[in-house]
């Protein structure tokens, strides 16, 4: 049972931070109130891996279009947080 919750919120986090990947590296527009929302929401999200690859997350204001970003913050995020939930999911399911 606790092992399903981590991994409904792992998804969840994957999903998030898997749709920031794909809008900067497709040029999402960030005026879009649906691309503004996950730029909003995934940023703390990613925050923590800012850096590694000495390249900052890509902030835009409203109305300016950001062209294909390959978002090296974001594909680490999606591998850690991966390695994560399965070690905590595979943890709690043995419980």
């Amino acid at each position: 049972m606790l092992a399903a919750v981590v991994f409904a919120i792992l998804g969840l986090i994957e999903l998030i931070v898997g749709l920031r990947f794909a809008f900067l590296l497709l040029g999402g527009n960030p005026a879009s109130a649906f691309v503004n929302w996950i730029y909003t929401w995934s940023a703390p999200l990613v925050a923590p891996f800012e850096g590694i690859f000495n390249q900052h997350a890509v902030t835009a204001g409203t109305g300016v279009v950001v062209h294909s970003v390959f978002d090296w913050t974001a594909l680490i995020a999606l591998l850690v947080y991966a390695i994560i939930g399965g070690i905590l999911g595979r943890l709690l399911a043995g419980v």
